[in-house]
């Protein structure tokens, strides 16, 4: 019996062969096209990078329901005295009062179980790095209030910046927040955007002409908050290998990385951001 299971959902991008070394359970999403529901480990990529690219009749998404998370919890709680739930921000989805929710059923029904959920703030790789390092706590052995704590500690250290090749599909999706005024610039204007997701909102960072000059701009925030330190890194692309492989030599050769993960964008992340995204996440070793 293990003393902490760790759990997330898949807006983290994490790769599945990473998820499993480290023992974290990933709750899907669903993705709605044509009026049909599916879970979105069920969607054909290649097929909803289509539909995604046409911006005609896009796809949506819907987060678990609470039954969906209760099942997770009844799952671990057969081979875990505790669980952690570390959510996506509530500003991007009803998934983290979910996850409440079943959690205040699951009391009755596992009351054995100390489930504990965290609000993340953020999402994408500034997420998957926080349920990385609970999860390195969890493997130590740790027990809930130092795994938790240790979640907590990331959260108010990690930063986390986004350039898709548009704002288009944030702004349709209603998760523009603060870059607003950007996305109606891009309708006129051709430039490329780097923008920072931090305590549950989106931020205009820097504008750009062109990819290599966000990448550019991407290394010189990371070195200008994380000095010269040691960096923990994760990064998710959409469809572009060129462009994260560029990233991470630009990293390589500035920092000493005590990791650094690469992920392509899982269905959730291809629906609300487009072809063509390179996020970053990242912090500094104490």
């Amino acid at each position: 019996m293990n003393k902490v299971a760790v759990m997330t959902d898949r807006t983290s991008s994490m790769a599945q062969e990473v998820a499993e070394k480290f023992d974290i359970k990933m709750v899907p999403f669903h993705i709605i096209m044509d009026g049909k529901d599916y879970l979105d480990t069920e969607v054909d990529m290649e097929d909803l990078y289509a539909r995604v690219a046409k911006k005609e009749n896009l796809p949506t998404t819907s987060f678990p329901a609470p039954e969906e998370f209760l099942q997770a919890y009844q799952e671990l709680s057969q081979n875990a005295e505790a669980i952690l739930h570390i959510s996506l921000t509530p500003a991007f989805s009803g998934g983290y009062n979910a996850a409440l929710e079943a959690k205040e059923i699951a009391q009755k029904e596992l009351p054995k179980t100390t489930i504990e959920v965290i609000d993340s703030q953020i999402s994408g790789s500034g997420l998957a790095l926080i349920v990385l390092a609970a999860a390195k706590a969890a493997k130590q052995g740790k027990n809930i209030e130092e795994v938790a704590e240790q979640a907590n500690y990331i959260i108010q250290r990690i930063s986390y910046f986004s350039a898709p090749d548009t704002l288009f599909y944030l702004d349709k999706g209603g998760r523009i927040c603060q870059a607003k005024s950007w996305a109606e610039a891009q309708q006129v204007s051709s430039f490329r955007a780097l923008i920072e997701i931090a305590e549950g909102t989106i931020k205009p960072a820097a504008r750009a002409k062109t990819k290599t000059e966000i990448l550019e701009k991407m290394v010189s925030i990371a070195k200008e908050r994380v000095g010269n330190k040691k960096i923990h890194v994760a990064m998710t692309h959409n469809k572009a290998p060129q462009q994260v492989e560029e990233l991470r030599k630009m990293l390589l050769s500035q920092f000493q990385c005590e990791e650094l993960y690469v992920f392509e964008g899982l269905a959730m992340t291809v629906v609300h951001t487009g072809q063509g995204l390179l996020d970053f996440g990242f912090y500094g070793s104490d």
